[in-house]
């Protein structure tokens, strides 16, 4: 695993003062055991390795045997010894026993044909120093990230944006329509980021730049969910035994490499599955690591440790602590610093401070169960859905009013159940399916922060939102992808385009490489997905019982569970670790009036008084209450987090523009 970065100038065959050591230095963190950098015609290439495969050999940039085609790349092709035997077949000599020279070769031998071949992770790009081309390529489901800045001179790409802004080529400014849409969506829609002309390439996606030309893109890969008509009429046994079948060769194939393996495991379903497959079919023994929370209300290693003993492998834990010395915010800063992106919870804290734990404990490699809600519909949205179905069946929306409140009242806040109404009136329902082809899961979650957004953003930057199109682009090319396909799989296409990549795998990768530790997403094998995809809906969501097929299979190998292994969200702590009267103040940095009127996003009286209305807020006792403070969380997080980035990266405080 590791960070790669390129200039490329299509004029230009030189390169003056090359600010490419600079990129390279900012992404150390992806790769300690060696940095290098080399230019060519038109191109240089930047990399920095954190070495797992082929460790004496396998540095980058890497150049053919005949110097005409040179690489940088960051990932981990599962497959690399078949293909590296398919290649030797037809007459390729190697080098070295990387995988990384696999994928230079399997380029030279097949072009942009080769992405079909590879099983993996990864981002990568290959300049050709005969006809000036750079080819850049990201793997099928965003598990490598990716981002260039094209100005219409030149091209910048890095594994991650500190990378573009440290090169000094690019001035780090705030895009407002992706600042916005984390109040909606949790998310930059993609392709963009939430800073001006910086985009992701996308998932899926391959780029093109010949000298003298400017960027082409092409998409390579999509998942395709079978039509309403053409689900295999298979019964319930033929299913599990082909996932089975696929959830084992996903396992095996990610078990790659000359450092051992370790493993995430929580309370859940997913990460036992991974920790309990990779313990059974590795040669040695599985080191776990566990998230420990003093807060009763959060913590699950009751569970975790459980597990672990049932299934005979180790366990280390990290404890987060409420009152740990000096807070949470220093370390909140240093995950900012890493994800790039706004953040609406705290969930980061503990995932950063863990991929720390497994270095600590001289691991490079983890596996988790990153990605198997998304695939089988595993989060609480697809379940409130249902209500959403059921409820159509009224007569009436006094009925559906009277059905909503009777039922399930004890499970949702008064306030939810009442923007449930609003947004499942009929009419409401036809404009929503209207628009998006299908009505999203998430789409009820995403109106949460409504009024949230409209209270703390200010005037100036809600005048500019009524040409907000990035979601309403999205949706025209995801269109005809959900034509005829069951609800359920429509909700799960749009997952993998929005918030999968957008932040499942976006945080999965940033807090695990800021420590230097690669994840493993057996979940994200491109196989596995698409086999998921054909599995018919209801062996995903069967009635109320999320993940269906996962829980049956897995279950009777764990012992047993105080919620059968239910889904339950991971969450931390926010008005204890930032909000309270004792430690609001630590933020005045952030929040302060000058702060806030200094980057002019946020509406400086509102924010104000929200947080006078979260520090003086009793304790909740009952669902509105919750409600209502985690309403009040998530919208100060996001101004937060916004604060800080711009410290960060607009005002140029981050560790990236002091390297040197």
């Amino acid at each position: 695993m590791c960070g790669i970065s390129f200039i490329f100038d299509p004029v230009n065959k030189s390169f003056a003062n090359c600010p490419i050591d600079l990129m390279v230095s900012s992404l150390n963190h992806r790769g300690p055991d060696a940095q290098s950098s080399a230019t060519r015609d038109h191109v240089a290439l930047g990399h920095t390795r954190l070495s797992i495969v082929d460790i004496k050999g396998g540095n980058q940039p890497m150049v053919s045997l005949d110097g005409r085609f040179s690489i940088v790349y960051n990932g981990e092709i599962y497959n690399y010894h078949q293909l590296k035997n398919e290649l030797e077949k037809d007459g390729v000599k190697f080098s070295s026993d990387s995988d990384t020279e696999v994928v230079l070769q399997s380029y030279i031998r097949y072009g942009e044909a080769c992405l079909t071949k590879f099983r993996g992770m990864f981002s990568f790009a290959v300049h050709d120093n005969e006809t000036g081309q750079l080819f850049v390529a990201r793997d099928r489901l965003g598990i490598k990230p990716l981002y260039y800045v094209w100005d219409g001179n030149v091209l910048v790409g890095a594994s991650e944006m500190k990378a573009i802004f440290a090169s000094g080529l690019v001035e780090a400014n705030f895009n407002i329509h992706s600042i916005a849409n984390y109040f909606k969506y949790q998310f930059s829609v993609a392709p963009y980021t939430p800073f001006v002309n910086v985009f992701e390439l996308e998932p899926g996606y391959s780029m093109t730049i010949r000298p003298g030309g400017s960027p082409q893109l092409k998409q390579y890969w999509d998942l395709e969910f079978p039509r309403e008509y053409e689900h295999e009429d298979h019964d319930e046994s033929y299913w599990e035994q082909r996932f089975v079948e696929e959830l084992d060769d996903s396992i095996v194939s990610h078990m790659i490499g000359e450092v051992p393996i370790g493993a995430y495991l929580s309370g859940g379903i997913d990460s036992a599955t991974t920790t309990y497959l990779l313990n059974k079919h590795y040669d040695t023994e599985v080191q776990s690591f566990t998230i420990r929370f003093t807060n009763v209300a959060n913590d699950e290693s009751e569970i975790s440790r459980s597990i672990a003993r049932h299934i005979h492998v180790p366990n280390t834990e990290l404890i987060v602590d409420d009152d740990r010395p000096g807070g949470y915010l220093n370390i909140y800063e240093q995950a900012i610093y890493h994800l790039e992106q706004p953040q609406r919870v705290a969930v980061d804290i503990p995932h950063f401070m863990l991929s720390e734990l497994v270095r600590h404990n001289d691991y490079k490699v983890v596996y988790t169960g990153d990605g198997a809600d998304e695939i089988f519909g595993g989060y609480d949205c697809y379940r409130q859905d249902m209500i959403r179905v059921w409820g159509n069946e009224k007569a009436s929306m006094e009925e559906r009013e009277e059905y909503y409140l009777t039922q399930f009242r004890d499970n949702f806040a008064d306030q939810h159940m009442q923007m449930l109404l609003r947004l499942h009136e009929p009419a409401t329902q036809e404009a929503t399916i209207k628009k998006y082809g299908c009505y999203p899961a998430w789409y009820d979650t995403w109106h949460i922060l409504d009024e949230v957004g409209e209270r703390l953003l200010s005037q100036s930057v809600k005048d500019q939102l009524s040409t907000n199109t990035q979601m309403d682009e999205l949706i025209e090319r995801m269109k005809p992808k959900l034509e005829e396909r069951h609800p359920l799989n429509q909700s799960l296409y749009i997952e993998t385009k929005t918030r999968l990549p957008g932040w499942i795998l976006w945080k999965s990768d940033r807090l695990s490489m800021a420590h230097s530790v690669e994840v493993r997403v057996p979940f994200m094998d491109h196989e596995l997905v698409e086999f998921a995809a054909h599995v018919p809906p209801w062996f995903k969501l069967n009635g109320m019982d999320e993940k269906y097929l996962l829980r049956k299979v897995m279950m009777p190998y764990f012992p047993e569970h105080p919620q059968s292994f239910k889904k339950r969200a991971f969450y931390t702590p926010i008005k204890e670790w930032f909000f309270t009267e004792e430690k609001v103040d630590s933020l005045n940095k952030y929040l302060s009036k000058n702060a806030l009127e200094e980057v002019g996003i946020f509406d400086v009286n509102e924010v104000q008084k929200m947080l006078h209305e979260i520090t003086t807020l009793p304790a909740p006792r009952v669902n509105n209450d919750y409600y209502s403070l985690m309403k009040l969380e998530w919208g100060l997080m996001i101004v937060l987090t916004v604060q800080i980035l711009h410290f960060l990266f607009v005002k140029k405080q981050a560790p990236c523009f002091k390297v040197a």
